[in-house]
């Protein structure tokens, strides 16, 4: 490995001058990457759900299951005042606004305000307001508070969304009648004195979404509905506005057909510029869940992105698309996206341009009766008001209620890993540590701190995720042997700057390094797992310094292991592994590395790989594998959709140790035996699933010749690393032995 290498891997442009690194990099990023921080302004919380939200006239008008709220900070039934369905709420200050305080006898669903911001419109279960007659719709006033007395159309059941375009409310419901004329699900009146008009489209099942196209050429309405005027609209239609006849929408194909195993509806549309925002939920595994776009002028998709997790909430500010939903894979996004298993986001934003993920990730709990999180959004146009069923935003108390600005300096950075540095070749140190994460900001820039002093010997513009932090590298060798150099690392997001402790001193190294154990360790290894433990033992030490130890599982421990001073564990016939207790996020970068004996005709098995199962067997046997053929020949396996495998020469099962690698580098696959390189090949992108790193059994009978009895495999020395190895690094590992 040299520094040029690593400077090539974190595609970076440098030089070297005079045993120096001097790196080129680009400018410190913002601090708030997207439009919003992720860090939530103070605001009044509820005791229930938030159903809707709108803003005007200074104020977030929130609607919901609620019957008080209470301060920010304060615990529950804590400072609680009561104000039941529907509150208002100071936009910059988040703080209660006292002076607006209706009666209402029932729940509001809908909030929605007048382009002009002087009338809001309520809509929900209730049947009056301030003790007199509203039949779940009703008008308020935002300069008095006052309800509207001249605006009071009436509607026979649930009012669930209202979208107000010039003088003309649309709302959608569960309602056959309103002024006891026929309108099913979907109505229009006049917002300035509530008049019904002729829009009337006829829809056989519930509305939950409504919103008129920006330049009120259509409007779109989705729910739980399969025709609409008598044609097929799978849960989503668009509308002429003055009538409610159907237009064309070819766009609406972004929306699978129910069948057997997944039914998914339109919960939430946004419509914004030249484009409509769309957000589905689905009752199903794999059921698509996601959002999608399409252009206003021609009703066409613009692109579906789909996350698994039912959005129920979307709203575009400030160029990015803010979505809420309960989002646990977003695998199929690519590597962009993140795996089933890593975490449920609550909250996350989408570029406009093409639904991509995009830097923000403040989260959100989900609370009864939905346990769903967020389900209602509303702007100002430079801030996002969160409502749903929720406790808590970003692991602090917080009830209903949440709101993000784009107050600067937002969210700051992790605070860096202290550093682990080894010196194994004379006048070099070697340094490996992995990123950080932003909430609000995913390029930071990391600089490489020498000494007391603190001197920067290099520097870094790196991109990290909650679900992929890569790793950095350097070798210093600016360094004479004896010195005894300490480091630390500094990260910044052009705002706040944080530096990690300082390592423990290093002694640099004067004769290379034998000891096997410093050598991988050097090389900075996620995980290395010697297997030493004595018998009994269940877990299996991470001597890497990174806190992953692993839990064994009917291995036999204590056997006589590949390096001298060290034992090793033994696998059996269906059990004999230790599995990683942390879990990771589907690498694309990796290499496994063990040494391994086998005896006996027929005898093979797995040695170290990725799978799905913490505690059993992985559901498809895993990949990004190490395993041995009844043969003796070493396989390489990595799953891209379809199995690909690099093989080595037979008879490795012959009661010798042998020193196995697999490398992988965005698709860049290679197997190394003994120190030597046996293959390579290229793939695609290694399956995408959040997973746990193995040693030992694991059912492989669906991989080429991975059927192999595995009673009597010895593994020694396991190692996951975070990067692909080079070949020098391999035959340095294997030579140490």
């Amino acid at each position: 490995m040299n520094k040029r290498w690593l400077l090539t891997r974190l595609g970076l442009v440098g030089a070297l001058v005079a045993g120096a690194l001097v790196v080129v990099f680009a400018p410190p990023a913002q601090s708030i990457e997207a439009s919003l921080s992720a860090v939530a302004s103070p605001t009044w919380q509820t005791n229930g759900s938030v159903q809707g939200i709108t803003v005007a006239a200074g104020k977030a008008y929130a609607g919901g299951r609620f019957t008080s709220v209470r301060p920010p900070g304060a615990a529950a039934g804590s400072g609680e005042v009561a104000q039941a369905y529907l509150a208002a709420f100071d936009e910059n200050t988040g703080a209660l606004v006292t002076a607006f305080n209706p009666v209402l006898n029932g729940q509001v669903y809908a909030v929605a305000a007048s382009a002009d911001g002087s009338r809001i419109f309520v809509g929900g279960d209730f049947t009056t307001v301030n003790g007199v007659t509203r039949n779940r719709i009703a008008a308020f006033d935002t300069a008095t508070g006052a309800l509207v007395t001249t605006w009071k159309p009436s509607v026979s059941y649930r009012v669930k969304t209202i979208a107000v375009h010039g003088n003309t409310v649309y709302f959608g419901g569960s309602f056959g009648l309103v002024n006891n004329l026929t309108r099913n699900r979907l109505a229009a009146v006049s917002a300035d004195a509530g008049t019904l008009l002729p829009f009337a489209p006829s829809v056989n099942g519930d509305v939950y979404a409504v919103d008129s196209a920006a330049d009120g050429s259509k409007v779109y309405a989705g729910g739980q509905f399969s025709a609409v005027n008598g044609t097929n609209q799978n849960t989503v239609t668009s509308l002429d506005p003055a009538t409610g006849a159907v237009l064309p929408f070819p766009g609406a194909s972004a929306v699978p057909p129910p069948n057997g195993s997944c039914t998914t509806r339109v919960k939430a549309i946004d419509a914004s510029g030249d484009t409509v925002y769309f957000g589905n939920g689905g009752d199903g595994g794999g059921c698509f869940d996601g959002t999608w776009a399409v252009d206003v002028s021609t009703n066409a998709l613009k692109w579906k992105n789909s996350c698994l997790g039912a959005t129920e909430a979307v709203k575009v500010v400030n160029g990015w698309l803010y979505k809420g939903s309960h989002a646990h894979d977003c695998a199929n996004q690519g590597a962009g996206g993140f795996p089933q298993g890593f975490d449920y986001r609550y909250l996350l934003v989408e570029k406009v341009s093409d639904g991509t993920l995009g830097p923000w990730y403040p989260n959100t709990d989900a609370g009864p009766p939905t346990e769903v999180g967020p389900l209602a959004f509303a702007t100002g146009g430079d801030d996002l008001w969160v409502g749903g069923d929720f406790f808590s935003t970003n692991g602090v108390g917080q009830q209903g209620l949440t709101r993000f600005t784009n107050a600067t300096p937002g969210a700051a950075p992790a605070k860096p890993a202290k550093l682990l540095p080894y010196s194994v070749k004379p006048g070099e140190v070697q340094i490996h540590f992995p990123t950080v994460v932003d909430n609000d900001d995913s390029t930071l820039t990391y600089r490489l701190l020498k000494g007391f002093s603190n001197t920067t010997i290099a520097t870094w513009t790196a991109k990290s995720t909650p679900w992929d932090r890569p790793w950095l590298h350097y070798i210093d060798t600016n360094v004479v042997p004896g010195e005894t150099p300490n480091y630390r690392v500094e990260v910044t997001d052009g705002s706040t700057t944080l530096r990690g402790n300082y390592s423990d001193p290093v002694t640099v190294a004067s004769a290379p390094s034998t000891a096997y154990d410093q050598i991988i360790n050097a090389d900075g290894p996620q995980a290395y797992w010697r297997l030493g433990e004595a018998a009994g033992t269940t877990t299996s030490v991470d001597s890497s310094g990174q806190s992953n130890n692993g839990t064994y599982g009917g291995a036999v421990l204590g056997q006589p292991g590949a390096i001298a001073g060290n034992t090793a564990m033994t696998a059996t016939l269906t059990s004999g592994r230790m599995t990683s207790e942390k879990g990771y996020s589907m690498p694309q970068q990796f290499t496994v590395e063990a040494w391994v004996k086998q005896s006996g005709t027929n005898r093979g098995g797995r040695i170290i790989g990725f799978g799905n199962s913490k505690a059993g067997t992985s559901a498809t046997g895993g990949d990004r594998q190490l395993y041995m053929r009844t043969n003796g020949s070493i396989v390489f396996g990595v799953n891209d959709g379809a199995q690909k495998t690099l093989t080595s020469t037979s008879g490795k099962n012959d009661g010798q140790w042998h020193h196995v690698v697999g490398t992988f580098d965005n698709g860049a696959m290679k197997l190394y035996v003994d120190g030597a390189l046996a293959g390579s090949a290229s793939a695609g992108t290694a399956s995408l699933y959040y997973g746990w790193w193995r040693l030992g059994y694991d059912n492989n009978t669906n991989w080429p010749g991975g059927g192999a009895s595995q009673v009597g495999m010895s593994i020694d020395e396991g190692a996951v690393y975070p990067y692909a190895l080079t070949p020098v690094q391999v035959q340095s590992h294997f030579a140490a032995r």
